[in-house]
């Protein structure tokens, strides 16, 4: 028989609820219980960024400034384009059309821009009263074959078609090509070219003295290397030998010089080939394309600089551009109308005589007629 004691205690443990056995959850370091009794909070981790979105902030920020640009560009071309200069340069009675697209450049002596102390200090004389060509090129492009740059001499021996001059008509003659400009203007100087190239005119751009410095200058100045060291009193050239960053009041003396040249006239027409040469060289820069303020200078500096025809705009000048580039990388032909004699004599005046034949090859080559 148990005795009453070991009864009871049988009881109790009957009576007494069983533990139930919980699982146990390992915890982080995070979870532990700090000394004073409290429980640390869980620190949050910040999601990471897409490994794509810095390479798209930076395409939008490109678009941003691309956009940008482009805005820039188009009202820089409209506020070029109402700024240009223009003058009637085309005669009443023309050739036919020919084939491509044909620019007469022409540098001419007009002192326009130029304050009394600009003449003094750049040598170019106080006569306002009559005016000439000393720079007379021919562009061609879009023919059949490569863009051509073909210079005529000054001083060319040609004939002047008929015209009218003081009200009266005047049959044709000859006299130097760069006669005609203070004769009868631009229209009576493309009318010439006209005459004696065959090739028609479509397009016509002049700059003068001040244009020619302004232009240097807005560029900050064009890189040549001169052949020898040169001292002409008439331009105030006065330039050493050697590769060296030519200023807008140097460049206009080294295009301008001839009388220190001993090949005259011809010496001079390469010299000016070269320096556009070299304006164009350095407009087409990235230093100068992708700089605004640059861009800017250089436009507002075109347009005082060059005059046009009044049927020229800006989209005309950029095709003569991207021609001109194409040349000067040497994708076409730099050349000087083929002279028989730069020392000739006619008319009473020292001539520059064309070599008739190969002249008329050349242009025909050109498509003229």
């Amino acid at each position: 028989m148990p005795s009453p004691l070991t009864s009871s205690k049988i009881s109790l443990a009957k009576l007494t609820t069983p533990k139930l056995k919980v699982p146990r959850i390992k915890s982080t370091k995070s979870e532990e219980i700090a000394p004073d009794g409290t429980s640390p909070e869980v620190p949050t981790k910040l999601p990471r960024a897409p490994k794509n979105s810095v390479l798209r902030r930076l395409i939008n920020t490109l678009k941003i400034v691309l956009v940008g640009y482009l805005v820039f560009f188009v009202w820089l071309a409209f506020n070029t384009s109402h700024s240009l200069q223009k003058t009637k340069a085309m005669p009443h009675n023309r050739i036919a059309n020919t084939a491509g697209t044909n620019w007469l450049l022409v540098g001419s002596d007009s002192r326009r821009g130029l304050s009394f102390q600009d003449m003094k200090d750049l040598h170019t004389g106080m006569d306002h009263s009559s005016q000439r060509t000393d720079t007379i090129m021919v562009v061609h492009f879009g023919g059949k074959g490569n863009a051509s740059l073909i210079s005529l001499p000054r001083d060319s021996y040609v004939t002047i078609p008929r015209h009218m001059y003081n009200g009266q008509v005047v049959n044709e003659y000859q006299n130097k090509i760069n006669a005609t400009y203070s004769i009868g203007g631009a229209p009576l100087l493309v009318a010439t070219v006209e005459r004696n190239t065959g090739l028609h005119i479509d397009h016509y751009m002049e700059v003068g003295f001040a244009g020619i410095r302004n232009l240097t200058d807005a560029i900050g100045g064009v890189d040549m290397c001169v052949p020898r060291h040169y001292v002409d009193k008439n331009s105030g050239l006065n330039i050493d030998k050697g590769c060296q960053t030519l200023d807008g009041k140097t460049a206009l003396a080294y295009v301008r010089m001839r009388y220190a040249d001993p090949r005259g006239d011809i010496g001079r027409i390469q010299r000016q080939q070269q320096y556009l040469g070299a304006v164009l060289h350095k407009v087409i820069t990235p230093g100068v394309l992708l700089n605004p303020m640059s861009m800017k200078h250089l436009s507002k500096a075109t347009t005082d600089a060059l005059v046009v025809g009044k049927d020229d705009g800006v989209y005309d000048l950029g095709r003569l551009g991207i021609a001109m580039r194409s040349l000067m990388k040497g994708k076409g032909a730099v050349k000087t109308v083929p002279v028989a004699t730069a020392n000739g004599f006619a008319g009473g005046q020292s001539v520059v005589l064309w070599n008739e034949h190969k002249a008329k090859a050349l242009f025909r080559s050109l498509g003229a007629k």
